[in-house]
């Protein structure tokens, strides 16, 4: 099992264009040691530097999203997903997960990752 399959697990979620309001509100998302890799690889790749945390602010949000939105932590693909994890814009998945099923994602992703 990878991270694919693990994010494979989540439901679809799609934000409000141009929202950002979990990333300057909830600060740095949580991350593996490989999804830090992940994400060091890409911003090396795409020529990407992170801006500086203010307030609660994500480093990675920019005017024009989440700059690293394909590879992009657990946490941020989660959100907005289950119960535990709702959108403060009241943008929700066709399905929510039931909690069963995220403490289910969670453990594998975990015991896999963590």
């Amino acid at each position: 099992m990878d991270l694919e399959d693990i994010y494979a697990l989540l439901p679809d979620f799609q934000c409000l264009p141009g929202c950002t309001e979990c990333c300057r509100s909830i600060g740095a998302p949580s991350r593996t040691e490989l999804e830090e890799k992940r994400i060091r690889a890409y911003i090396k790749k795409q020529g990407i530097r992170p801006g500086r945390r203010r307030d609660n602010s994500c480093p990675y949000v920019s005017e024009g999203g989440c700059a690293i939105y394909p590879v992009r932590p657990f946490i941020c693909r989660l959100y907005g997903t289950s119960p535990n994890y709702l959108c403060k814009m009241g943008v929700r998945p066709v399905r929510l997960l039931h909690e069963d099923e995220e403490a289910e994602i969670w453990n594998l992703y975990r015991s896999n990752f963590a």
